[in-house]
């Protein structure tokens, strides 16, 4: 199964990077590098200001590859980064730059170990026949705020059935006239083979009020016997599914002066300015005891 779906992913990436069909530059990028930290109880705060330093360090380098970063905000207290790239051989050239002399990454990587539990990184592939209006997602995620992440594991063997569900559901949210883009990766290194990620960024928290209905009106535009095939067969195909949702951080990030310009004050935020010393109130006149 592994060679299939290999094969698959790399069709994927090779119609990501040259566009044969209705490919735009708005769409994802086609292969994310995606590094996961597990943090310690009670270090959030001194894992930001070093994933900070590492941005910084980013900027000054010149860094090959955008990054958004992102700190859990259900399940267990994870800091993932989303770093995008055009081929694998990209990925190679920007691991290529930790090595640079004066490169001073694998000192704050040091230093960062401190402050989480373990850490673990993962390539996949952007999978556009089972995304939704992905090419929607690319030009809002700058005034993004939140990342809702559904990771699916497919049961071995039952690759054609996942595909069947992710394009009826495609079909019909599209019926169904939602609004809320969903960008499909497949993992293709570091996790067992059959993992699928869903990103589906948001600028309120308030979109998941309407998940729900989100959800009831795609079932009902599949009709009775659509909607049945759909939850027999996600769930045969589906071993398993967990969501987590996520803040995007913008001093965890390293991003484009083009992607920043869209929303300067979020992805450009200016340090607090120097208060100025509170001048001394003036005393009162004292007054002549009453007599």
């Amino acid at each position: 199964m592994k060679t299939t779906l290999f094969t698959l992913a790399a069709a994927a990436v090779f119609c990501a990077v040259f566009p044969l069909s209705a490919q735009t530059p708005t769409d994802p990028p086609p292969i994310l590098r995606i590094v996961r930290e597990d943090i310690k109880e009670g270090k959030s705060a001194a894992h930001r200001n070093n994933e900070n330093s590492f941005m910084l360090e980013a900027a000054l380098s010149k860094y090959p590859a955008n990054v958004i970063g992102m700190s859990s905000l259900t399940g267990t207290d994870q800091a993932w980064f989303l770093e995008a790239h055009a081929s694998f051989e990209a990925i190679e050239n920007t691991l290529a730059a930790f090595d640079k002399p004066g490169s001073k990454f694998a000192q704050i990587d040091e230093l960062d170990a401190e402050f989480r539990s373990s850490s673990r990184s993962w390539i996949a592939v952007y999978r556009p026949d089972l995304s939704y209006h992905a090419a929607d997602l690319m030009p809002n995620l700058p005034k993004a705020r939140y990342v809702n992440v559904t990771i699916m594991r497919v049961q071995p063997g039952h690759d054609a059935d996942f595909a069947e569900v992710a394009h009826m559901a495609v079909d019909a949210l599209q019926k169904a006239m939602s609004d809320q883009p969903v960008a499909v990766y497949q993992a293709v290194s570091g996790l067992p083979d059959g993992t699928f990620f869903l990103f589906e960024p948001c600028a309120s928290m308030k979109a998941m009020d309407s998940s729900v209905d989100r959800m009831q009106a795609m079932l009902k535009a599949m009709g009775d016997a659509g909607a049945k095939r759909y939850q027999t067969t996600a769930g045969a195909a589906i071993a398993s599914q967990e969501s987590v949702l996520f803040s995007i951080d913008p001093r965890m990030s390293y991003v484009s002066k083009d992607f920043a310009a869209a929303d300067p004050s979020f992805w450009n935020p200016q340090p607090e300015e120097a208060k100025a010393p509170r001048k001394a109130r003036p005393k009162a006149a004292l007054k002549p005891a009453a007599k």
